[in-house]
């Protein structure tokens, strides 16, 4: 490859006609700029200029070369331009991955408040299974997320951020609505309705009732909480939730039971140990910190 540097030299030497007014162009010394425009000459085994009369010319040769330097020249500095251009334009972007049920009800509080004083940070809000939402950091796809923490890896840099009470959901005319709490033996006799697998409220609920020896009489399976709800408010069915997806929505159709033994569900800040100095994300997790919810 022919250094770009050499081609400038060239370039003004050809321009200015002699090795002391390019040296001074290019606030370098004399034998400086003849010993970059002596290599080029070697490097491409050709006689670029010649001294006639006092002043340097350009052989045959250095014309052609001449000609392209000036196109990599302009090249060049078009170049660091759109550079400038894209720096200057640019801005900091965080990708932040959470479960559709905190989309709804927290995102909105979170990134409000975070935007107030980060206005320049770009925010791409994503949403799956807490499952969906570990993988997500893996593949690049969100720098941050907030869920549980169903995948412990090294690779990954998590603090607890909050403790959600689990629920159980009924009808306000199911036989349960009339109780003061249940048990999870209560529940093993209706028909239950299940997060999708990769939920983390499914992985805990599950794993109570495994450690009850209770098998769960499961209806169906949906990833939609509103889907949960409705369904649940119809009468066709039990649930457990988080409480925080429910309880500002409890109404005449749908009551929330305490569980006797508490269920809970760990949430946690995750992102990977290998971008923990992303300007960004440190911003982002400094104000999660210091959040109160």
């Amino acid at each position: 490859m022919l250094n770009i540097n050499r081609l400038r030299m060239l370039r003004e030497v050809a321009a200015r006609g002699t090795l002391a007014a390019a040296a001074e162009a290019l606030f370098m010394t004399q034998p400086g700029v003849s010993n970059h425009v002596a290599q080029l000459e070697l490097q491409t085994g050709l006689k670029l200029l010649e001294r006639e009369r006092g002043k340097i010319e350009l052989t045959r040769e250095g014309r052609i070369i001449y000609k392209y330097a000036e196109r990599i020249e302009k090249a060049a500095r078009e170049l660091e331009s759109a550079i400038k251009g894209m720096q200057k334009d640019a801005r900091p972007q965080l990708k932040v991955g959470t479960t559709p049920t905190y989309t709804r009800i927290l995102m909105p509080h979170v990134l409000g408040g975070f935007q107030k004083t980060n206005q320049d940070v770009l925010i791409k809000l994503d949403s799956g299974s807490s499952r969906e939402m570990v993988d997500s950091l893996f593949s690049n796809q969100n720098d941050v997320i907030i869920a549980a923490n169903l995948q412990l890896s090294k690779k990954l840099t998590a603090f607890p951020f909050l403790q959600e009470d689990l629920v159980l959901i009924t009808s306000r005319k199911h036989t349960l609505a009339k109780k003061r709490s249940v048990s999870l033996a209560d529940i093993k006799s209706y028909p239950f309705i299940i997060r999708e697998e990769g939920s983390a409220t499914r992985d805990v609920v599950l794993s109570a009732l495994a450690a009850q020896d209770i098998i769960p009489s499961v209806l169906i399976e949906a990833k939609s909480t509103e889907f949960i709800k409705e369904w649940v408010s119809q009468g066709k069915g039990i649930s457990i939730l988080i409480k925080r997806a429910v309880f500002d929505h409890e109404d005449n159709s749908l009551k929330v039971v305490p569980l006797t033994d508490p269920l809970r569900l760990e949430i946690s800040v995750l992102f990977l140990k290998a971008k923990r100095n992303n300007p960004s994300i440190k911003r982002f997790v400094a104000y999660l910190k210091e959040l109160r919810l």
